[in-house]
């Protein structure tokens, strides 16, 4: 059961989502019916999402679970990748946890995928979710880490969203997962759009794809940065340097106008940062992209 400062925290999200603008009271009515009719009905439904994708979504599953309420929960990186990704390119998701960027990219997009996702019960989970949207023959699924080169590490299980790297080392509450660096894994000629999510260790990935990242085929990179890279060492200013010096411009995106800006720095509003390469083609691209519709925002188009 959540506690008061845990329904509030959520709410507050909800009320002040974008996609919440127009539909505030219906948003929390929502919530308030799932957290109710999840434990009634005791196992994972199937949740209409954009266009004609879906996802199961059990109790405590807060990888999705934020979708469901406001329709994209990470919303100008979310539509940021429905709009700028072409069925052409080959998205890379690196901590893909249970799916919810590679089922945009995949059943909506039509994009090929790449998912790397650690911990094995993850993995079934994401397994799921491909299943269910059947993209099995589009999404490739790495159960492994990713980091600076291959070997092995001890990752942390029983955190959902927030499992990561073990910078403690071995202990009671890790597991050993193979690691492999994104320069052993992807090719020189095909286009790529990567979304890293590694809970800090995101400098780690970045030092094993220089070579992939120094050419001119990655389109764009959705990185997050919230400062837990401090625990292996890292800054978010670490993170921006090393992207920079690959050539990669951070941007903000309007995702109603369809408005690329350049940034200074890296987005400090919130807890992605959007990096492109060539700004024009990544703004003809998202000018050019069709609407999508998200069923759990209303059917809003965008």
């Amino acid at each position: 059961m959540k506690t008061i400062s845990e329904v509030y925290s959520i709410a507050s999200f909800i009320v002040n989502h974008p996609l919440s603008a127009n539909r505030k009271i219906r948003a929390l009515f929502n919530f308030f019916c799932w957290q109710v009719g999840a434990r009634v009905l005791k196992k994972k439904v199937a949740v209409p999402w954009v266009d004609d994708s879906r996802f199961l979504m059990g109790l405590g599953e807060t990888g999705l679970s934020g979708n469901a309420y406001v329709g994209l929960m990470e919303y100008e990186d979310m539509a940021f990748l429905l709009h700028a990704l072409r069925s052409d390119d080959v998205f890379v998701d690196v901590g893909a946890n249970i799916g919810a960027y590679t089922i945009l990219a995949s059943k909506v997009v039509k994009s090929r995928a790449i998912a790397f996702e650690p911990l094995p019960e993850t993995v079934d989970k994401l397994v799921d979710q491909i299943k269910l949207n059947r993209i099995d023959s589009i999404v490739k699924v790495r159960g492994v880490g990713v980091g600076e080169s291959r070997g092995a590490l001890f990752f942390t299980n029983g955190s959902d969203t927030t499992n990561k790297v073990s910078a403690a080392g071995c202990s009671e509450s890790t597991t050993e997962i193979e690691v492999i660096s994104l320069d052993d894994e992807l090719e020189n000629d095909l286009n790529y759009f990567v979304k890293i999510d590694v809970e800090g260790f995101e400098c780690n990935v970045l030092r094993g794809a220089k070579r992939v990242l120094s050419g001119s085929n990655v389109v764009a990179v959705i990185v997050e940065m919230n400062g837990s890279g401090s625990e292996f060492g890292f800054s978010d200013n670490e993170v921006h340097d090393a992207l920079v010096g690959f050539g990669f411009v951070p941007i903000d995106y309007d995702p109603v106008a369809r408005l690329v800006t350049c940034l200074d720095s890296y987005n400090r509003r919130r807890g992605n940062t959007i990096y492109v390469k060539d700004v024009e083609d990544v703004a003809r691209r998202c000018s050019s992209a069709p609407k999508r519709t998200i069923h759990t925002a209303g059917g809003v188009r965008i």
